[in-house]
């Protein structure tokens, strides 16, 4: 687990994820893209014409933290809709989203069978930036990210078209879900070819707004096929937020090795269904905790979450309930991270 006297982290996570107890209790941000950025004074729009710059300001940021899992490309989900017809808008302080919705109709969706990552400028960069990530941080669990099937389908649509679809046409979210399915693989495959990253990662939040047997039939499903169409030895990370509660139990049949959770559910509960199917992370409460905390309660709120979790060394990793808001204060990051090593002891 050492590596030139310093802790592996890479190590660490493919150990917990493997089922193996870990000697240091494993730690990690989620997500965090904006965070980042705000820290290193950097704009998404940025990595198209500089992703060597960008990978190198933002690995100097993660040397300075004790964070086992770097989830690159948080924040730039939405890049590889670039590929499809998609015009990226960029707004200072928010993540890139679609000037316009390009999706009105089931055939529109399934017309786009094809998604040639190579036709998205921003994409590529990105695939770079990370590539570049993976030579800079060795002993890093790195992992790419993208939005999960229904996410996908609130970027590419209008929203209040999108829901109401979703209680009366199951056949349109099947085939934007689809889509989102393609558009993920689209960017998850070059980067799993080069053998830059250990994990890929699907934030589907969006899907808790959904009627339980929409997610259950559709949603999940195909949840399930971005995770069934990842070779072997890549891990494959589900977060979820948002009201959690009706779907929680569902998650584990998406196929997740690591299911990431908002702070709606008990984590002792989320743990003891998870286990030994996947690994359990998240639960603390980012914005009340580790955005609005201080160092000094933070192990304390950290303790609080972890309640009841039998065995905090096995198939757990402590991270926030989601990802950070960019106005974090950084030593409360760094406060929270250190709190697995008070807890480890």
């Amino acid at each position: 687990m050492q590596k030139g006297g310093s802790v592996d982290r890479r190590e660490i996570i493919k150990s917990v994820l493997n089922g193996q107890r870990a000697h240091r209790l494993p730690r990690a941000m989620f997500g965090g893209g904006r965070w980042f950025w705000k820290q290193t004074g950097q704009k998404p729009e940025d990595i198209e014409t500089d992703p060597t710059g960008f990978a190198e300001k933002l690995a100097a940021l993660y040397r300075e933290l004790d964070t086992d899992i770097v989830f690159a490309g948080s924040g730039m989900n939405s890049f590889p809709a670039e590929a499809i017809g998609g015009e990226l808008a960029f707004k200072e302080g928010q993540a890139p989203l679609l000037a316009h919705p390009i999706i009105e109709k089931t055939e529109d969706a399934r017309y786009l069978d094809h998604v040639d990552i190579t036709l998205s400028p921003h994409s590529l960069a990105l695939i770079a930036m990370i590539a570049d990530l993976r030579k800079r941080l060795p002993d890093r669990y790195l992992c790419v990210t993208s939005w999960g099937p229904f996410t996908w389908g609130m970027i590419l649509c209008e929203w209040n078209m999108l829901q109401e679809r979703t209680t009366r046409d199951p056949e349109f979210i099947r085939e934007v879900c689809s889509l989102g399915v393609r558009l993920s693989l689209a960017l998850f495959k070059p980067l799993i070819e080069m053998g830059s990253v250990d994990g890929v990662v699907i934030s589907d939040g969006a899907a808790t707004l959904v009627p339980l047997d929409l997610y259950r039939e559709v949603v999940l499903p195909s949840e399930r096929r971005v995770f069934e169409q990842i070779k072997p030895g890549i891990a494959r990370f589900l977060h979820q937020c948002g009201a959690i509660a009706p779907q929680f139990s569902l998650y584990p049949d998406s196929g997740a090795d690591c299911i990431s959770i908002d702070a709606g559910v008990r984590l002792a509960d989320a743990y003891r269904l998870y286990n030994p199917r996947a690994v359990t992370a998240g639960n603390l409460d980012v914005i009340k905790e580790v955005f609005g905390g201080n160092p000094g309660t933070m192990c304390g709120a950290v303790a609080d979450s972890v309640d009841g979790i039998p065995e905090l060394f096995t198939k757990f990793i402590l991270m926030p309930s989601c990802d950070l808001p960019p106005d974090t204060p950084l030593p409360n990051v760094r406060a929270f991270l250190a709190c697995a090593d008070r807890l480890g002891h």
